[in-house]
């Protein structure tokens, strides 16, 4: 896994997850190790960061959205048009709950 995105933090993670598994196993070798950073390698740690990933990537998306719906300026009865929370009708929660961006298009 490359972590040279900055994703240090997912790393620091994903061995401590991967730590409490083998803890569970009896296997505080493995744990040390992974612990230590010595075992990014191990399959385990490799799971870890991919669920972790995955797992703030779901909730990135689920924030941006709420914090969208949350701009006073979302529901601003004033602007030309209307709110954009009239022309949105739930489609960005809608797309979020998706697994795609807030403002997904088809076209």
């Amino acid at each position: 896994m490359n972590m040279t995105d900055g994703r240090v933090d997912l790393l620091v993670r994903a061995r401590e997850a991967a730590a409490r598994y083998f803890d569970g196993l009896d296997r505080s070798d493995l744990s040390r190790l992974a612990l230590g950073g010595g075992g990014d390698d191990l399959s385990e740690v490799q799971v870890a960061a991919s669920l972790l990933k995955a797992e703030e990537e779901r909730l990135s998306r689920y924030e941006g959205a709420l914090r969208q719906y949350a701009d006073r300026d979302f529901w601003d009865e004033t602007m030309p048009g209307g709110p954009l929370a009239l022309h949105d009708g739930g489609e960005m929660a809608r797309n979020v709950l998706a697994g795609r961006a807030a403002f997904f298009h088809r076209d």
